[in-house]
């Protein structure tokens, strides 16, 4: 069989942290954190004020590595790290905030400017000779299939580095419009780009799962409607990939546990565990700090998620709705593959 049954996946879910194990002083302890001691690398993990605070997520939430989003070029910033924690930091990459062509000044997002696209190319090109594994993320107020991506596109194919996109039409409540519009016309860019690879992302993305969602509409509940765009997607185009983390990622993944196992299993191959994940200590601790892991923060708790760390609930489910070969490449492998990541 190549995932649980639905029946198994609900129990394991509900017992996910239930295996018991003894203490150094023989009293016995609740294992929260099963899938401990296994590789993985959280390929959206953005930044943090400090390198201490960077571990201390992975810590608290069981994870071994990171693939760090950052706004500026880190080269050297990420080396010392990487020496600093041997094992952990699996290589870096940038993120950018695209304005649209002939736009006037912008408000910018989580402290970062929107940047024309001819700019944000240079930048982009930069940051990879520097050793960047990729654009991630790309966000800004610009469409799809526009001029300022297909610029993003052409050079992520010369370069050989995935661009990853946040997909989100519609605005969250209290924070700017900052997300990529489209999402449903992505099929054409694919098919004009074959050799970029698209790792896609956030509300529209995800929403897509769901036959009967629309770009920009609010999250689908209950029961999955088969045949969506994304699932579509994944499987016809082998340059286009999943980002399992965010919000977005979790609450439509936790919606129908019989999809979501099905759903992992049969692109099992194209999608990477990514946390985006905004608490302070992989535990669900709230971050006090301003940028994009506080807007997470925020964001995670318009989503009723608040308490909750993002990275954790979705390894949760990934953890007890698949077999282990599958859990593996999710958490591990694939990411290896698609960012071509510095073994760790």
């Amino acid at each position: 069989m190549s995932a649980l049954s639905r029946r198994d996946f609900i129990v394991a879910a509900g017992a996910a942290g239930g295996t018991m194990m003894v203490g150094t002083a023989g009293l016995a302890q609740q294992d929260d954190t099963p899938w401990r001691g296994e590789k993985i690398v959280d390929c959206h993990f953005h930044d943090r004020p400090t390198d201490a605070a960077l571990i201390a997520h992975l810590d608290g939430a069981g994870i071994s590595n990171g693939l760090v989003l950052a706004g500026v070029p880190s080269a050297d910033r990420f080396a010392a790290t990487a020496a600093k924690y041997p094992g952990r930091i699996s290589g870096w990459a940038m993120s950018t905030v695209l304005a649209a062509d002939g736009a006037q000044q912008q408000e910018s997002v989580a402290g970062m400017a929107r940047i024309p696209s001819p700019e944000a190319a240079i930048n982009l090109r930069k940051a990879v000779r520097a050793g960047a594994k990729g654009f991630a993320e790309t966000v800004g107020v610009v469409a799809v299939d526009g001029p300022e991506l297909q610029r993003l596109y052409a050079l992520a194919a010369e370069l050989d580095v995935p661009v990853m996109m946040h997909f989100q039409e519609s605005s969250v409540p209290n924070l700017p419009r900052y997300g990529i519009a489209g999402f449903s016309r992505i099929e054409a860019m694919l098919r004009a780009f074959p050799k970029t690879r698209f790792v896609c992302h956030a509300s529209d993305f995800w929403g897509n799962i769901d036959s009967q969602f629309h770009d920009g509409g609010a999250y689908p509940t209950g029961k999955v409607n088969r045949g969506g765009l994304t699932e579509k997607l994944l499987a016809d185009y082998p340059n286009m990939f999943g980002d399992l983390g965010a919000p977005s990622g979790l609450i439509q993944l936790a919606r129908d546990s019989e999809f979501t196992s099905g759903f992992l299993d049969r692109h099992q191959d194209k999608l990477l565990f990514g946390s985006d994940c905004g608490c302070i200590d992989g535990r669900g601790g709230t971050l006090a700090a301003v940028g994009t892991s506080a807007m997470q923060t925020r964001m995670a708790a318009q989503g009723g998620l608040a308490g909750k760390c993002i990275a954790r609930e979705l390894l949760k489910i990934m953890w007890t709705g698949v077999e282990r070969p599958t859990f593996r490449k999710l958490a591990w492998s694939n990411a290896q593959r698609v960012y071509k990541l510095d073994p760790g």
